[in-house]
């Protein structure tokens, strides 16, 4: 059966000791992985820096926002089965020099439109490595290690690393527009050379004179049913990050009057360092009962984010933030495992990127919507209006894997605790 498959292809049988020479690869593949989304999310407590040189408004950061998934939604469509032709390797180099690419606009950006471009580079790059990398770790990991552990731990903790480092970089180091930078291009010349002497998994590669660049972001029909609740997981458990995002440096500046930008980044580092933990601490729950987990976790989480916001409380969002962190953690690693376990060997990177743009979806359709919706009505209003759109789809994701599992299991219907992976 697909779901218990998962735990052989996650190296999840009881009692399996793991070699470290096995595992290097896989560890090196999730060491780039941080370091490119690290990338991703440096800039965002760089924002205000640059909001109060450049006079622009919030309405212009959410545009800022909008491009970015504009360019991931961009590459996952053209390029999304990219590494399944030309190999692993050559698609995350590929990323990095993008991504060094975005760095070098932002170290000189001296105008909103190069904070534009600068945005729409680390959307083209990011999607390509995500999928690539987490197609690369399934093949690395083959029963050895837990590659949608791996691959969701990566993440996270460069998603929050990269806040947290610029925030103290900005707060406590000189040139603030500058040396967070600098110590992104180091960062991309590491997972440069780590990823050189990775081995490559795929065997049979396009030349590049035969690489189809024609449009294809799908999921072979032969897996729509079960593909339908990791995806709308995927995307509920990262609209709970851009929500939060979105909440974090209002909530601090304008309502609690926090300008520390050290601080800043510490309280979003929080969230995805929770969230880490927890990854790290439900190795044992098989991947459709973190799934439900993760989505049962997202209404009480979205409920503190909201309170804390209309308080203002601090104290409250840190521990929304926590609840929030592990409701991502399980939503996204359990998600992911199941796409991993579903997707044919021939288009995995196709299926794990066409999962990612839901993914994409999430984190910045709440940022977008919440700032336009902000400048129509009060920031209460917004935030509580998302919340609840978020917590519907949480609801939808469950209701759809429930009847899913029941086509599938008909004779017993197991709660979150007792799922079967």
């Amino acid at each position: 059966m697909a779901l218990v498959d998962s735990q052989l292809k996650d190296g999840k049988s009881a009692g399996t000791g793991l070699e470290l020479r096995d595992e290097t690869p896989a560890l090196g593949v999730a060491l780039v992985l941080m370091l490119m989304f690290m990338g991703a999310t440096l800039p965002t407590p760089l924002y205000i820096i640059y909001r109060d040189e450049l006079h622009f408004s919030q309405i212009t950061l959410t545009l800022i926002y909008a491009v970015y998934f504009g360019g991931a939604i961009t590459t996952a469509f053209f390029f999304g089965r990219l590494s399944d032709e030309t190999g692993r390797r050559v698609a995350i180099l590929a990323t990095v020099a993008i991504s060094m690419v975005a760095t070098f606009v932002f170290l000189f950006a001296d105008s909103i439109p190069m904070l534009f471009l600068g945005r729409l580079l680390s959307g083209l790059g990011i999607p390509l490595a995500a999928s690539a990398g987490t197609a690369w770790l399934a093949e690395l990991c083959d029963g050895r290690c837990k590659a949608a552990s791996l691959s969701a731990g990566a993440t996270l903790a460069g998603l929050g690393l990269g806040p947290l480092v610029a925030g103290i970089v900005a707060e406590y180091a000189p040139a603030p527009l500058v040396m967070p930078f600098l110590i992104l291009l180091a960062l991309g010349i590491a997972a440069a050379a780590i990823t050189w002497r990775l081995p490559e998994t795929v065997r049979h590669c396009v030349r590049w004179a035969k690489l189809s660049l024609r449009p294809r972001v799908g999921v072979p029909r032969s897996i729509l049913g079960a593909f339908a609740a990791p995806a709308v997981t995927g995307f509920s458990a990262f609209s709970l990050l851009g929500f939060y995002s979105a909440l974090t440096p209002s909530l601090l500046q304008r309502s609690l009057h926090v300008e520390s930008h050290a601080i800043g980044g510490a309280v979003v580092f929080e969230l995805y360092a929770v969230a880490t933990l927890v990854l790290l601490a439900t190795q044992w729950l098989s991947a459709r009962a973190a799934m439900l987990w993760g989505l049962a976790l997202l209404i009480p989480a979205l409920a503190l984010l909201v309170v804390a916001s209309d308080a203002p409380s601090l104290p409250l969002l840190l521990i929304g933030a926590a609840v929030g962190g592990a409701a991502a953690a399980l939503g996204y690693r359990g998600s992911l495992q199941l796409v991993n376990t579903i997707a044919p060997a021939d288009a995995r990177a196709e299926t794990v990127s066409t999962y990612l743009v839901f993914c994409y979806a999430g984190v910045s359709l709440p940022v977008i919507g919440i700032g336009l919706l902000s400048a129509a009505e009060t920031p209460a209003i917004a935030d509580a209006s998302f919340a609840i759109v978020i917590a519907a789809f949480a609801l939808l994701a469950i209701a759809v894997d429930v009847r899913s599992h029941r086509r599938q299991f008909p004779s017993s219907c197991p709660g979150p605790g007792q799922a079967r992976g």
